[in-house]
């Protein structure tokens, strides 16, 4: 029987590791194929390059249902103006019954659907402060991005959140 050293067991337990590596970089790297056609599909006879959540020909760029409530917390004040309620707002068209369609969907603009997408902040470190009563639950699409998301002011990560939007939630 063979007996292994130290020297004798490194090369080989290299190897075994080496290989391992080779293996995990190679998984899922297939090459794709240049000129392989698109498949068809029955979406595709109305929008060649529609993608799930995109808007369809003749619908705004940006829709948006922006329902406004306040939460129990006794003894926050919401910020001046914040009225419970739902509004809509489109964009490219402007329209719907938000009360500033017009800076609501240039502020859209310049943040992207960004905000509308970071609802979690579970995992972040925020500052311990509430900022007010404040809820809004947005749902829609902002461009291609489907939003399904809530807005609060429960802690500094929420707060400043609800400000990068709040011409949309509370102009």
């Amino acid at each position: 029987m063979a007996q292994h050293t130290f020297a004798t067991a490194l090369p080989t337990r290299l190897a075994a590791f080496a290989a391992l590596g080779l293996l995990l970089t190679a998984c899922g790297n297939e090459p794709a194929e240049v000129n392989a056609p698109a498949p068809e599909s029955a979406s595709d006879e109305t929008s060649p390059s529609a993608s799930p959540g995109a808007p369809s020909e003749g619908e705004a760029e940006t829709r948006l249902t922006i329902e406004r409530t306040l939460s129990g917390d006794e003894g926050l004040e919401p910020a001046e103006g914040y009225e419970e309620g739902v509004w809509t707002l489109t964009c490219s068209p402007v329209g719907g019954d938000h009360p500033e369609p017009e800076a609501a969907c240039a502020e859209i603009r310049e943040v992207g659907a960004g905000p509308f997408t970071g609802g979690d902040t579970s995992d972040m470190t925020c500052t311990m402060q509430v900022g007010g009563p404040e809820v809004v639950h947005v749902t829609g699409h902002v461009g291609g991005t489907e939003v399904d998301t809530e807005f609060d002011k429960r802690n500094g990560c929420e707060i400043e959140r609800f400000e990068t939007v709040s011409t949309v939630l509370n102009p």
